[in-house]
């Protein structure tokens, strides 16, 4: 069963490393020949921004499988993060470079799928049930860069793709400095809604993100506390 998990482990690193890579050979060729090539990259009014957002998912795709395969100690805990990572990368991208995405979509799905079964589906569904409110971050940072996608000037669609990131990584960062994680989502959350601030979303979900942020981050402090008092509580059949 171990075998079968790192094998599975192996088969979805490799292609998610080749659907990263040609991820970002598509965001290159939609920020720099997009607009020469509107069928094959969706005929986008903002193809170097969207190129830009395609090549950073596809590089940060890279990074989560290097993590995973980094050491075997926190790789239990790596799996779930990568394979909602992959799922995210595959579905935001697919809105960004137009057909260039088919092949490495197809490359980053199937390795979410490998990743999914190396993991299996109850333990899956048993992590995500236990930590709803990170998996609620992530998915609120997977909106925020879908709005950021069809934003129309290019600084718009950058302040939009940073505050998903941060929210993404807030959600993954959560055991870390709450302190530095609230301010961060407050930091990289208000230029978007200041930006959007005539529609009701964007500043909505920074609102939204950063209740979720400060929820989030105390729950995982209070864990840490409840953990670190056990062990000084004496044995009942100590001496």
């Amino acid at each position: 069963m171990i075998r079968s998990r790192s094998q599975h482990l192996t088969l979805a690193g490799r292609l998610a490393t080749i659907g990263g890579i040609l991820g970002i050979v598509a965001g290159v060729a939609q920020a720099t020949i997009g607009s020469r090539i509107p069928d094959w990259s969706g005929n986008k009014h903002q193809p170097v921004g969207l190129g830009l957002l395609t090549i950073a998912l596809s590089a940060g795709t890279l990074v989560a499988v290097r993590r995973l395969n980094a050491a075997t100690a926190p790789r239990d805990r790596m799996i779930v993060p990568v394979t909602i990572w992959l799922a995210i990368v595959a579905g935001v991208c697919s809105t960004t470079v137009g057909r260039l995405w088919v092949v490495p979509g197809l490359l980053l799905i199937a390795a979410a799928g490998v990743t999914l079964a190396a993991c299996g589906w109850h333990r899956f569904r048993s992590a995500v049930a236990t930590n709803w409110l990170r998996s609620l971050l992530g998915i609120l940072g997977a909106l925020e860069l879908l709005m950021a996608v069809s934003a129309a000037p290019i600084t718009t669609i950058a302040a939009g793709a940073l505050a998903g990131i941060a929210l993404i990584a807030a959600a993954v960062l959560a055991r870390a400095d709450r302190r530095l994680i609230v301010n961060g989502l407050i930091a990289a959350t208000l230029p978007f809604a200041i930006a959007t601030w005539w529609a009701i979303i964007p500043p909505l979900l920074t609102v939204v993100a950063f209740v979720i942020g400060v929820a989030t981050t105390r729950g995982a402090e209070t864990r840490i506390g409840a953990i670190d008092v056990t062990p000084s509580a004496p044995h009942p059949l100590g001496t």
